[in-house]
This record gives C-alpha cells, sequence and structure tokens, in this order.
C-alpha cells in the first residue's frame, strides 16, 4: 500500500534522485572508444609522416600535421602545402580524406554512444533500485560501508537475508559491489537523516546495524531509527564502553565493540583454543561445514505451545540439540525435561543445517520431512 505521508514522499524522491547500484560494465563501449581514438591518432600520424616525404622534409611536422587536420575535418582554411601541384600530393590527400572522415566518424559515434548510454544506463538502474527497494519487507538496513559494515552483509548475505547498504562515499559502496559480485543494494546518502533511512524502507525493516567510523554518528543513527520505528532491532558499533554506554541509553538493543573483542579473542585463542575453534565452527557459514546454530521463535500456532519440552516431539522430527530457552528477557540454559512451551518463547538449538531446517518446519506447524525419512526415500528409490 503507497503511503500519502510526505515523509514516504521525500524518501522516495531521496531514493529516486540519490541511490546508487552498480551499473553493468561498460567494457564493450569503452573498448569501442578507445579503438576508436587509437584509430583516429594513428591515421594523423600516417597522414602526417605521408605529406613530410611527399615534400622530402621541405614543410615542417606542423604544416603536415595541420594539413592532415583540414583535410579530416573538411574544414579547407587554406593549403598549406601545395599538394595540387603533383599527382603524389592529390593521392595522398584522397587516402587521408577518405580514411580520415571514416575513422572521424567512427570516433564520434562511439563517444557519444559513450556518454549518452552511460546517462541513460544510470537513469534505468537508478529507477529500477528504486523500486527493488521499494518493495522489500523484512529486510536490514546496514549504514556503512567499510570493513565492518562488509562483514556484517557478508554474514547477511550468507543467511539468505535481503540487505540495503548505506554510505555518504560512493566508491566506498562500489568497493562492497565488487567484493560481493554487484548484488547489494545501497543508496548513496547520510544515514543520520530520517529521509534516507525512510527511503530504505525503513518502515518495513527488520532491523538497522549501525557501523559508521565515528560513534557520535552511530549515536545519530541509533536515534533517529528509534524515533522512526521504536519497535525496531537496532544494533550499533562502538569504539568505546562510555560511548557504548550512551548508545544503549539512546535505544540501541545491542552495542559491539570491535576493540574489545577483537582483544578478548586474541586472549581466548591463547588460553581456550579449543573453545574457540568450536565457536567459530558453529557460527561460521562455509560449504563444508554444515553445523550451526540457530533460533526459533514459538507462534501462537506451534504445535509445540503448551507442551512439555520432553513430550513436545522436537526429538522425534529433528536430531538437534536445545541448548537453550529464552523467555522475557530470561536465560534456560540446558533446559529441563518438564519446561512447559510457551508461544512467545525462542529455542536455541544446535545441530546439522538439514535438521534445523526440519525444526524450523516444525515448530511453525509446517508439513516436515525428517532428513532420516529423505535418505531413507532416496535409497528406495535407488
Amino acid at each position: 500500500m503507497k503511503s500519502n505521508d510526505p515523509k514516504h514522499f521525500a524518501a522516495q524522491q531521496v531514493l529516486l534522485e540519490r541511490a546508487y547500484y552498480p551499473m553493468p560494465s561498460e567494457s564493450a563501449t569503452l573498448t569501442r572508444l578507445v579503438f576508436a581514438g587509437i584509430s583516429m591518432y594513428l591515421v594523423c600520424i600516417a597522414g602526417t609522416i605521408a605529406f613530410w616525404f611527399l615534400g622530402g622534409g621541405a614543410w615542417s611536422w606542423g604544416q603536415c600535421l595541420y594539413m592532415v587536420l583540414i583535410t579530416i575535418t573538411t574544414v579547407g582554411y587554406g593549403e598549406v602545402i601545395p599538394v595540387s601541384e603533383s599527382s603524389e600530393g592529390l593521392i595522398v590527400t584522397m587516402v587521408v580524406m577518405v580514411g580520415g572522415l571514416g575513422v572521424s566518424f567512427y570516433f564520434l559515434s562511439a563517444l557519444t554512444a559513450f556518454i549518452i548510454e552511460g546517462d541513460l544506463r544510470e537513469v534505468i538502474w537508478r529507477r529500477r533500485m528504486g523500486k527493488k527497494i521499494s518493495s522489500l519487507n523484512g529486510h536490514y538496513i546496514v549504514c556503512g560501508a567499510g570493513e565492518v559494515g562488509h562483514n556484517v552483509v557478508t554474514e547477511l548475505f550468507q543467511a539468505g537475508r535481503e540487505v540495503v547498504v548505506i554510505d555518504y562515499v560512493e566508491e566506498n559502496l562500489a568497493t562492497l559491489n565488487r567484493r560481493l559480485g554487484g548484488e547489494v543494494m545501497s543508496l548513496v546518502g547520510d544515514a543520520t537523516e530520517d529521509e534516507v533511512l525512510l527511503a530504505c524502507g525503513l518502515d518495513r525493516a527488520a532491523g538497522v546495524v549501525a557501523a559508521l567510523k565515528q560513534d557520535r554518528d552511530n549515536l545519530f543513527v541509533v536515534v533517529t531509527a528509534k524515533q522512526l520505528k521504536s519497535e525496531l532491532r537496532v544494533i550499533s558499533r562502538a569504539t568505546n564502553e562510555r560511548s557504548a554506554s550512551k548508545m544503549r541509553k539512546a535505544g540501541a538493543d545491542a552495542v559491539v565493540c570491535p576493540n574489545s573483542i577483537g582483544g578478548v579473542r586474541m586472549a581466548s585463542e591463547l588460553l581456550r583454543p579449543a573453545v574457540v575453534g568450536f565457536i567459530d565452527l558453529i557460527v561460521r557459514d562455509s560449504e563444508d561445514n554444515q553445523l550451526s546454530v540457530e533460533e526459533f521463535l514459538i507462534p501462537d500456532h506451534s504445535p509445540i505451545q503448551g507442551r512439555i519440552l520432553s513430550n513436545s516431539g522436537i526429538r522425534q522430527v529433528s536430531n538437534s540439540l536445545v541448548l537453550s530457552i529464552v523467555h522475557e528477557g530470561q536465560q534456560f540454559f540446558n533446559p529441563p525435561s518438564n519446561l512447559k512451551l510457551l508461544s512467545g518463547m525462542t529455542i536455541v538449538a544446535l545441530g546439522d543445517l538439514d535438521e534445523l531446517s526440519c525444526l524450523g518446519r516444525y515448530i511453525n506447524g509446517h508439513e516436515v520431512v525428517t532428513a532420516r525419512q529423505a535418505s531413507l526415500a532416496n535409497t528406495l528409490k535407488k
């Protein structure tokens, strides 16, 4: 549904005018332009040399080049070289005229195509991205396309989430797109402005990450995002604990200090390398790693709602390990078998990706084909 809210309209204008998306490669047009330029240069050089040899060195290089240029451009200000006095001069002039005109027309057409097609392509892609971002729902907005922002976007991409990135430096967005294969929807602008966040679909977003370099900018993003949508989950970057405290007071749901985390990680690598290795195994996605940790919110219509854990059927449909259950901010680690499961609780489980997928479908009331059943079916088919 389209909104008549003036803020929404202003946001759409920002989106259409300032959205950035990596355009398709212009290598073909650029190659044609370079080839035409080189051809033009070679014709001028060849014609100049031909006129110089024709005069036996009697005419200067400047006069020879001038003669080539007025011949190609058909200006005809007057011959500085008496080419009409000899048949050789007439032949050279005709060759330069025919070859030069053809190359010059080719060069002008290539230059025009490079300019016009580039501008037209930019307009089309900006409008296309404007429509694409406007259609998003439940996506994530990442403010800042630096190294931290790049890692955040990469993780979200690997999790299959839709992402829109904001940065006021266009080159940062271009670098991010090159690294990720040109798949990132992005917007050039100031992430602390209401219109820019609304242009990225803040009212329909599932979360915002403030990963800008300056703490004050991240603080502005937190305040702005929470004012526009108070229930939105906002994660912010901070350089120190003092800034982190201010961001939490401003409404940030979580604050991450890369410097502190980096220090703790390095110490843990020294003291508890096996633990760190295990945590890396379950939180990092890779083609070889099938182990992961996921969380599942129990909806009202879930078949496990109202049951105790031991009678929930979780172990029958999935070989996942329930690590914790979160309810109203409390963590129940290694939950007891008689814990009653209620809607609104969040189950944190560890397991194989296929097993976790089965668990998620079961909790949400969908039909489940377990990994063991699928394996058996494949065996019977063979």
